[in-house]
């Protein structure tokens, strides 16, 4: 009587994962399965001219411009410990209070640039999708990230 009751369950569990999967796939706002740099939404274009996906050299060249954001999503603590020179720290999961008001304080003619800590870490993407939805037009990603950063020994500032 237990086994059929453990196959029963392990049934509906089985069940309950392909019809998610079913649904998740026919969904026009459906969650990735697996995240890579090409899920980012179409809207994040590949060629940095146009805005999109940019590299760390891209990155580097824009820290100190007038009219340029550079958006650090990791958390508050991993920031102090060091991040792009001249970035802001907007962690995506925590937008409230002094990071809410850093973000309105943007004018909309902003060119923004986000990272967070690399590849795997989808805060940055996150974060720029919110910026678009809230009207700024020139939105980036720096998909690298810190891990990126720093291999390339590229400039660090701590707090």
């Amino acid at each position: 009587m237990m086994k059929k009751k453990v196959l029963e369950a392990i049934g509906i569990f089985f069940f309950s994962v392909v019809l998610a999967l079913i649904i998740n796939h026919f969904r026009p706002d459906g969650l990735p399965l697996f995240r890579t740099a090409s899920s980012l939404r179409s809207v994040l274009s590949e060629n940095e001219a146009e805005g999109g996906v940019v590299s760390g050299r891209f990155l580097l060249a824009k820290i100190g411009q007038p009219g340029v954001a550079i958006l650090d999503a990791c958390s508050p603590k991993d920031f102090r410990e060091g991040h792009v020179p001249g970035a802001k720290n907007i962690p995506y999961g925590e937008l409230s209070g002094e990071s809410a008001k850093q973000l309105t304080q943007l004018p909309c003619d902003t060119q923004i640039i986000t990272y967070c800590y690399g590849i795997e870490c989808s805060s940055a993407e996150e974060l720029a999708l919110l910026l678009e939805e809230m009207g700024y037009k020139d939105v980036r990603v720096f998909t690298g990230g810190w891990e990126e950063w720093t291999e390339n020994k590229m400039p660090v500032e701590k707090e």
